[in-house]
């Protein structure tokens, strides 16, 4: 694995994320309660990006249909089971965001 630079914490707000394309991964990252987390960004219902969606807490709501996810753990929350996104390790260097891609 591989520390990339992905982002400033001075560019998230507490109500939604950010998606970056770190080595070809399409990755959604989010602020809450003072963590950062890093998920997969494509919601598995028709591949939308989770990074626009509101975030409550430790979960997120793809903005097409409401699919909500655990931005701590990347598992779907609601309509199947067993559906789980990648989530990377996230370090602060500073105020720079590193993920392990």
């Amino acid at each position: 694995m591989t520390w990339m630079r992905a982002a400033s914490i001075e560019e998230f707000n507490k109500k939604t994320g950010k998606e970056v394309n770190l080595s070809g991964n399409r990755i959604a990252i989010f602020r809450s309660k003072g963590k950062f987390f890093a998920i997969e960004a494509l919601c598995r219902h028709q591949d939308g990006s989770l990074a626009l969606g509101k975030v409550d807490g430790e979960v997120v709501e793809c903005p097409l249909h409401s699919w909500h996810y655990n931005v701590r753990t990347g598992e779907l929350l609601d309509y199947l089971e067993g559906v789980k996104l990648k989530t990377y390790k996230i370090d602060l260097k500073g105020r720079d965001i590193y993920i392990d891609v």
